[in-house]
């Protein structure tokens, strides 16, 4: 998946939930488990084209 589809994705995810992009990354980010798998991989792409890896150590998640 490319930065065009993940943001395809995020963004009727957003219109179903009623919520602006940058609240529904806030909240998939906050609560992971609620988001559907497809949702989950569009996130990733979304924070990795924004300059974050995943670090999963010490409670830390996307860091830049």
């Amino acid at each position: 998946m490319r930065i065009k589809g993940a943001m395809t994705i995020l963004t009727k995810e957003a219109k179903s939930l009623g919520m602006s992009i940058e609240e529904t990354i806030d909240f998939i980010d906050r609560y992971p488990m609620s988001a559907p798998i497809k949702v989950l991989q569009a996130y990733e792409v979304y924070m990795r084209d924004q300059g974050y890896s995943w670090s999963g150590i010490n409670g830390e998640r996307w860091v830049k």
